[in-house]
């Protein structure tokens, strides 16, 4: 009989305890299928809010367009879940020791203001009805690779998509309009800019994610906060970086590195 959810995710665990560079999760010699790595992600999960007295928050869209889920040979994007320990306001100053290789996304974090079924919604559009607020939002992430290797999906789905934090702005009112210039900037300088509705739809994440979980019975609760996909380049920083994320007419977050 091979290694039990739990094992495997006491072994990921372990992994990020000990900054163990990353390596494909198996179970007897073999990957997993799709459905262990979100039974291990729920173990994984559970060990955390054990450790440090969490409760869930929300949840996480990852590889949320076409070429990047299907780089790593899947049809649709993936998820992860967030802890309530582990939002932290703007101005958040991070360590970098702490971490095997630190990196960072920027995204629009949105609030549900309603408990949301899947088959509430008829459209992505409607998706908009049970949103309450939205903010910016940067996770900060633990790849464990070094070399920048891909992770398998499998794997990467098992780590929590290798979720450690997100930093939240204000929340602001809801709006069902995405069309938000974006501008990124380290030491105060511009580093880049763009535009939220040529890139991701926060709708279609949200639309996608209570369809996923109407097909495992489950709802979206009430107050979950959700972030709805990478807007911009992947962030590796260094220690003394500081950088602000501005999502035009949503506010910002500042966050800054140090060693």
């Amino acid at each position: 009989m091979g290694p039990t959810p739990h094992e495997l995710a006491l072994q990921l665990q372990q992994q990020f305890d000990h900054r163990v560079h990353f390596s494909t999760l198996l179970a007897e010699g073999r990957t997993l299928s799709l459905e262990q790595a979100y039974a291990v992600q729920e173990q994984l999960v559970q060990i955390r809010m054990a450790r440090h007295n969490a409760r869930l928050a929300g949840l996480k869209i990852a590889l949320n367009t076409p070429a990047a889920w299907s780089k790593l040979g899947l049809s649709e994007p993936v998820y992860g879940q967030l802890l309530d320990a582990a939002l932290l306001p703007s101005d958040a100053v991070l360590s970098m020791s702490d971490y095997t290789h630190m990196k960072f996304e920027f995204e629009v974090a949105v609030r549900i203001g309603r408990e949301l079924f899947g088959d509430d919604l008829t459209s992505v559009q409607a998706a908009a009805d049970w949103i309450d607020a939205v903010a910016p939002a940067v996770e900060v992430l633990d790849d464990r690779c070094p070399e920048k290797t891909p992770p398998d999906a499998q794997t990467l789905v098992a780590c929590n998509v290798n979720n450690t934090s997100v930093i939240l702005g204000q929340w602001q009112s809801a709006v069902s309009d995405f069309d938000r210039d974006i501008t990124i900037t380290a030491h105060g300088a511009v580093i880049e800019q763009g535009n939220v509705a040529d890139i991701v739809s926060p709708l279609e994440s949200v639309y996608w994610l209570a369809k996923v979980m109407a097909r495992q019975q489950r709802s979206i609760p009430a107050g979950a906060v959700l972030i709805t996909g990478n807007l911009m380049t992947v962030r590796f920083p260094r220690a003394g970086d500081q950088f602000t994320f501005e999502l035009g007419g949503l506010g910002s977050v500042s966050f800054r590195c140090e060693p």
